[in-house]
């Protein structure tokens, strides 16, 4: 069960434009919240762990799809993975995103795909078709622009093809906590003061850099062609953030929680407004002064995606028993939990 304190918080962060997404640790507590049901009843999005069956997915998308619906698709999404073992074969990616489509056929489904050059080019493609997309594993303002380009250049193509923009959905999510983790870990290294200023600030000073460079790409004449002829505008997701889900409020963004997260966060003080909008200067002054201290934010974003890719191999593995299935010549998508085609 929610307790009551929890469903407040979720009703504050949605009428600050942010919309909670279910994180599950893995597919029995996903299960658990599929069958209660807390998703569907306080969770209007899910971000599904891999090893979930192919019926369970599509339990939770029915569950969803009348909230997707009610709201045009701005929300009432399940973010399903392919397996990241692809995530360098761009060919491969495609085959597994159109397969993974094909067998959830469901309206509300996107596709995971790790932000790599092949799964840029993955994303493009799949939005041309009209499949949405689920951008993981972005750690950068730099690796944001080129999703956002992956973006539109999807778009354009589905707009050349005649195809309707109401489907190419995109999502991109960062590793807040992941990011902030690593900064802290190279901090302690250098020996810097537990005190200063930029202790806990890197996370929120890259969120801050992204959500303005979303606004600044939303504001051009060619993405109000493309919006006026359908396009859903993309979206923010803050994964593994901690519980200070204050500090991530920010129009037309996500938050990822498990139902134990969203608990303590709710014995927290309410939230106070959005902190990404106008602060853009304070990121790019946190990120500085990292810089300066000897930890250069964009190296630790190279070295997180080689290590964050890896996590997710692993994973995957464990959840799915699917280590030497997952090579590109084996054939299209596994059905996820399963490692069969």
């Amino acid at each position: 069960m929610v307790s009551q304190e929890a469903r407040d918080l979720l009703k504050q962060l949605a009428s600050e434009g942010v919309s909670p997404w279910l994180s599950a640790h893995g597919p029995e507590e996903f299960e658990t919240s599929v069958r209660h049901p807390v998703l569907g009843t306080h969770f209007h999005n899910a971000l599904v762990p891999p090893g979930s069956t192919l019926a369970l997915l599509q339990r939770a998308c029915d569950l969803l799809r009348p909230v997707f619906e009610a709201t045009d698709g701005a929300v009432g999404h399940v973010s399903v993975p392919v397996s990241p073992r692809w995530a360098h074969d761009a060919h491969a990616l495609r085959s597994a995103a159109r397969a993974l489509h094909r067998q959830l056929a469901r309206p509300n489904v996107l596709v995971r795909i790790p932000a790599t050059p092949a799964g840029l080019e993955t994303m493009a493609d799949c939005l041309a078709e009209g499949i949405g997309v689920h951008a993981s594993m972005v750690f950068s303002a730099g690796r944001y622009a080129e999703v956002l380009d992956a973006y539109v250049d999807g778009l354009e193509r589905s707009l050349a093809s005649g195809r309707s923009l109401d489907d190419a959905l995109m999502v991109a999510s960062f590793p807040v906590g992941v990011f902030d983790a690593e900064v802290e870990s190279r901090l302690d290294g250098l020996g810097v003061d537990p005190g200063h200023e930029v202790r806990g600030a890197a996370g929120l000073a890259v969120a801050r850099t992204l959500y303005r460079l979303r606004e600044d790409r939303l504001s051009g004449g060619w993405w109000r062609v493309l919006r006026a002829n359908g396009a859903p505008q993309p979206r923010l997701l803050w994964t593994t953030g901690g519980t200070d889900v204050g500090a991530l409020i920010g129009w037309n963004t996500a938050l990822a929680l498990s139902v134990d997260t969203l608990e303590e966060a709710a014995r927290r003080p309410n939230l106070s407004g959005d902190t990404l909008l106008t602060r853009k200067d304070e990121g790019k002054g946190a990120l500085g002064a990292l810089e300066r201290l000897g930890v250069s934010p964009s190296r630790v974003a190279a070295e997180l995606e080689t290590a964050e890719l890896a996590r997710l191999q692993h994973d995957w593995d464990v959840r799915t028993g699917s280590s030497a299935a997952a090579s590109p010549g084996n054939g299209p998508a596994s059905v996820p939990g399963t490692g069969q085609p």
